[in-house]
């Protein structure tokens, strides 16, 4: 499994601004100090992510799109991929999600306005490994080790206790990396394909959505309020991102573009 960067993902992912002009990547300050881009208060609602294909891509490679803020809402019902005049490739599907909660190592650039502990330590917002035989509630976020591609999240949506993984159980189960699209085809030329399968639902206590605080205030705990059914907002600086599904004769040089519409809540 190969991990592959657009854009908007090579930049963020070196701390930098979304370019201003043709080959700016400026360096954002603020007190003199530099600091990660935050697209929650830069830009438009709306990402735009360029992936210019390798010809390398397989299927279960995982192209990082852009930084997804904790706090922010993905609006799946409008998110679309286009492409040029030239086809990507012969037969290419992905299906578009998140990593939130996901392993450490596979986050972005740490944000260092995560929540802290009382004691000053940095609070561990990476999800438990799923672990046969316990029982989970609607809401709960698990990695599963055992999914292709490897380690990535679940959410419940139904309570349980079994011996069958995450990944093999969409009945109580939904795999983050499709939250806001199932499969969908973008192999063809000058195409315009609409995500599909999305949902904003599942959010909640469960799956340890924090507490709001105020300025200069220690985030100490999770909210109590029961958002199982609620839009998902997101938890933790994580990636959105595009798994591939299938690939055959992708074409080196033609050209992608991801466009979700976002919302800031926090």
């Amino acid at each position: 499994m190969a991990i592959w960067y657009s854009d908007i993902a090579t930049n963020q992912i070196q701390g930098n601004n979304l370019p201003g002009q043709v080959g700016a990547s400026q360096i954002a300050l603020v007190d003199g100090q530099p600091v990660q881009n935050n697209p929650n208060f830069e830009g438009p609602p709306e990402i735009t992510a360029t992936y210019t294909w390798t010809g390398s891509e397989a299927a279960n490679d995982i192209i990082n799109l852009s930084v997804l803020r904790e706090g922010m809402l993905v609006s799946p019902t409008r998110a679309t991929v286009c492409s040029g005049a030239v086809a990507p490739a012969a037969t290419l599907t992905v299906a578009v999600g998140d990593n939130d909660l996901g392993l450490l190592s596979a986050l972005p650039i740490v944000n260092p306005g995560a929540a802290v502990s009382a004691l000053g330590t940095d609070k561990s917002l990476q999800a438990p490994v799923w672990v046969t035989g316990t029982s989970y509630v609607a809401g709960n976020v698990v990695i599963d080790a055992a999914s292709t591609p490897a380690n990535q999240t679940f959410t419940c949506i139904l309570a349980l206790t079994s011996a069958t993984a995450p990944h093999s159980d969409t009945t109580h189960w939904i795999a983050n990396q499709v939250r806001y699209s199932a499969s969908i085809s973008i192999a063809a030329a000058s195409g315009l394909v609409a995500f599909t399968g999305g949902t904003q639902n599942y959010g909640g206590v469960a799956s340890q959505c924090p507490q709001a605080v105020l300025p200069g205030q220690v985030q100490t705990g999770f909210s109590t309020a029961s958002l199982a059914n609620q839009p998902y907002i997101i938890q933790h600086d994580c990636w959105l991102q595009a798994v591939i599904l299938t690939a055959a004769t992708v074409a080196a040089g033609t050209v992608s573009v991801f466009r979700v519409p976002t919302n800031s809540l926090n």
